[in-house]
């Protein structure tokens, strides 16, 4: 069972949205994180900063890089599938070369295994 041309549209339409709203999240936190170091900057750390603010400010320094980290990480799929749409080779597992049930790219479309070999993929690395 191929994907039919409306639902091809429908994923493209969905993958092309989701990368506008990753762009514009990983904007933000860039944005947020510049204005925090710029705060701190600004503080006059000489005075009575107390170790547990310092250890908040580190957190939240931390939290927001591991935020865009991940947004990146989704940012990328989403490109890479949108760039398999472009040379023809979306839907097609990576592994086997078998198709990807069109409920596996409703539900993750970027996916790029077929439900075996990616749980194939996420037993080896839990090893």
């Amino acid at each position: 069972m191929s994907i039919s041309t409306k639902q091809y549209s429908a994923l493209r339409s969905r993958l092309t949205a989701e990368r506008d709203r990753l762009t514009q999240e990983v904007r933000d936190l860039q944005r947020e994180g510049i204005e925090f170091t710029q705060d701190l900057a600004n503080e006059d750390r000489s005075y009575g900063n107390h170790m547990a603010d310092d250890a908040s400010d580190t957190f939240e320094q931390e939290r927001q890089a591991a935020l865009q980290r991940n947004l990146e990480t989704v940012l990328n799929e989403v490109n890479d599938a949108l760039e398999r749409m472009e040379q023809g080779t979306y839907g097609t597992c990576v592994d086997c070369g078998k198709e990807v049930p069109i409920e596996r790219l409703e539900a993750r479309p970027y996916a790029i295994r077929c439900i075996e070999d990616q749980e194939r993929e996420d037993h080896v690395g839990r090893q």
